[in-house]
């Protein structure tokens, strides 16, 4: 699982790094606009699915024997309005550790069965972010948002998956208060979007998140 998780990792920078060089190649060229030139009203929700490469202050990783990095994936239902230009996201990603403390024993299940599993090191984190998302280029298709957000982490513990009586660790490992800054696309109904999270306080650095988004 160690192996899935570090090639998701590798293939979520390069495809951000791609992306990045692709939207602002797209607004270098772009023509600039009214952020809301027919003055519409785009109020309503959104929902998306994001992939992060999570950077862990490496003091506190080291005291919970995990990497300082990690992969999470996750949803978020994302309210905007054109009137304030404001956006209200509401979200949860699971995360991945890099465990460096597995343990393993016997397992028995329903049927009776005995089988040596392997421990995986997980977290849930919830979050929510407040800010403008600026539109602006050719047809208002080029996005930049700014916002502020606060997480915390749950369930954040070192344990046999679907075993409801084994022996459990727990990871302290906290979120905290964090600054958003990304620019994204609009490609037909979907937003295509790279976001670089800042921590200013918890026990996380910062991360980097690719996000797919749309109106359902």
């Amino acid at each position: 699982m160690t192996n899935t998780l570090l090639a998701l990792s590798r293939t979520s920078l390069f495809a951000a790094t791609v992306f990045t060089t692709t939207v602002f190649t797209a607004s270098a060229f772009a023509a600039p606009s009214n952020n809301n030139p027919n003055n519409l009203d785009y109020t309503g929700w959104s929902f998306s699915g994001h992939v992060d490469h999570i950077t862990i202050d490496s003091k506190a990783a080291a005291e919970q024997w995990i990497e300082d990095t990690a992969t999470a994936v996750g949803g978020s239902a994302e309210y905007y309005s054109s009137k304030t230009e404001n956006t209200l996201v509401l979200g949860a990603s699971f995360l991945f550790y890099r465990d460096n403390a597995e343990f393993a024993q016997y397992v028995e299940d329903y049927w009776g069965d005995v089988d040596y599993s392997e421990s995986d090191a997980n977290a849930f984190m919830l979050f929510a972010e407040y800010g403008p998302k600026y539109r602006f280029g050719q047809d208002n298709m080029t996005f930049v948002t700014v916002r502020g957000g606060v997480s915390g982490i749950i369930g954040s513990e070192r344990s046999i998956s679907g075993c409801r009586n084994c022996y459990s660790e727990d990871i302290d490992i906290k979120g905290g208060a964090y600054g958003v800054l990304g620019i994204g696309q609009t490609l037909g109904s979907l937003d295509l979007s790279l976001q670089f999270q800042q921590y200013f306080s918890g026990d996380l650095d910062n991360s980097l998140r690719l996000k797919i988004s749309g109106a359902f």
